[in-house]
């Protein structure tokens, strides 16, 4: 699938342009400049049956003036390199500037195919307003309103010509097992991200909450695909420090809505923390299968270890079985586990339970443990069939109408866990009365 990628100055709208093009809210928009600072993927239909991977960027901005410059120019000129075809987009409510420029100049350098677009333009039809970008030397920009959603299929018709017939191959189809990477600021999530990928695909920065949106990297390894997320830290809603990471924390808690797998990394000199057990909580109520990855190992000792790891078992008792690993970002140790953890936990978040098994499972629980009383009645567990996976979802079907009490409802899930050797995974259970024989959702 081919590669568009947005590039132009900060606050020239690429943001909103990028939002318009894939219909999402998606990337962060905001009157601050420089708020768009990783680069960010979404899908864009240019016409009936062709989609190009859409790459929102931070700003190209030559002037140093706004945080991290030179780390978000490097992500920016990575995008480019990468792409197929380069949207340029410049600010049409005022004159074209050095960086506009430069910019121009850098893409003929490079040979790279651009479509040049002026955003802010709330009328389309005036010529007058894209005069002054001719002087770039360009041909033909495309006049857009992103705000108001003006000129956008006059933009993708130009970047579907300039695509021309040929449709780059992918080096492996399908979407790949997505891995979101989730935790507190500045526990060295994207370090690792860049440690397992062999590239600088996150900004990286001491400077707590630098991821601000969540970032999608696709690995090849050993012929599987690989998709990283990572998300920008989330910490107490007390310390959200304005609306720009409020947005990031929201964008964050979604990551964990389109991932297969999740892993939450926590830091070995602060060990586990409350926050990190809601956002533990959080994962395990969407169904989503977890791994602890405790970084920054290469800062304790190995009584420390020992000290995290009995920490571990006591704060996330509720979920036992969670595989725990210990890496240092930093130096590399132990993140060569990574994948193959996030394979074991896929691998069980698909299972399917033979019929045989759940019904062994169903004669043992009815036989050692009676249900309740519910309704003035005992609960009786019938049968229970699987409905689905990822997470495994089974559907109970019992004498009563009443509520389940959750206690027995908890036990009964932990107990199917053990089991049917889901002790990895969170699973989901759903009592229906005998004659009511709904499937789950």
């Amino acid at each position: 699938m081919p590669v568009v990628v947005i590039v132009g100055r900060p606050n020239a709208g690429k943001s909103t342009l990028f939002n318009a093009l894939i219909g999402e809210w998606k990337s962060i928009v905001g009157p601050k400049r420089g708020i768009t600072r990783d680069r960010i993927f979404g899908r864009w239909t240019l016409a009936a049956g062709l989609d190009v991977d859409l790459v929102d960027t931070g700003g190209f901005d030559t002037r140093g003036d706004i945080d991290l410059s030179e780390g978000v120019l490097r992500q920016t000129m990575t995008a480019i390199e990468e792409a197929h075809l380069v949207v340029c987009l410049f600010d049409g409510s005022e004159p074209p500037t050095p960086d506009d420029r430069e910019l121009v100049d850098l893409l003929r350098k490079k040979g790279k195919p651009a479509v040049y677009a002026v955003n802010k333009v709330d009328d389309p039809s005036n010529d007058l307003a894209l005069a002054a970008f001719y002087e770039l030397g360009i041909d033909d920009p495309v006049a857009v309103s992103a705000r108001n959603r003006l000129g956008l299929a006059d933009l993708a018709e130009a970047v579907r010509l300039s695509l021309g017939e040929a449709t780059p191959a992918r080096a492996h189809e399908g979407q790949g097992l997505r891995v979101g990477i989730l935790g507190r600021p500045n526990v060295g999530k994207s370090l690792m991200l860049n440690r397992i990928t062999g590239s600088e695909r996150a900004l990286v920065s001491p400077v707590a909450g630098t991821t601000r949106d969540s970032v999608d990297t696709n690995v090849v390894r050993d012929g599987k695909t690989y998709t990283f997320v990572d998300t920008a830290g989330i910490r107490r809603r007390s310390r959200r420090e304005d609306s720009i990471e409020f947005v990031s924390v929201t964008r964050a808690l979604r990551t964990i809505e389109r991932s297969d797998v999740c892993l939450l990394v926590l830091d070995a000199a602060e060990g586990l923390t409350d926050q990190d057990k809601r956002l533990c909580g959080a994962i395990l109520d969407r169904g989503r299968a977890l791994g602890v990855v405790v970084n920054k190992v290469d800062l304790v000792d190995e009584g420390g270890v020992r000290l995290i790891r009995e920490s571990l078992q006591r704060g996330l008792s509720f979920m036992p079985g969670l595989p725990v690993l210990f890496v240092s970002a930093l130096t590399g140790a132990g993140l060569d586990r990574v994948y193959p953890l996030a394979d074991e936990l896929f691998a069980k978040a698909t299972t399917r339970v033979p019929t045989a098994r759940l019904n062994r499972f169903l004669k043992d629980i009815t036989s050692t443990h009676s249900g309740p009383m519910v309704g003035g009645k005992q609960l009786k567990i019938l049968y229970i069939t699987q409905v689905d996976v990822a997470p495994p979802r089974f559907q109970v079907v019992v004498n009563t109408d009443e509520a389940v009490p959750r206690t027995y409802a908890r036990f009964l899930a932990n107990s199917l866990r053990k089991a049917c050797g889901l002790e990895e995974v969170p699973v989901e259970i759903r009592f229906v009365p005998r004659r009511h024989k709904r499937r789950a959702g």
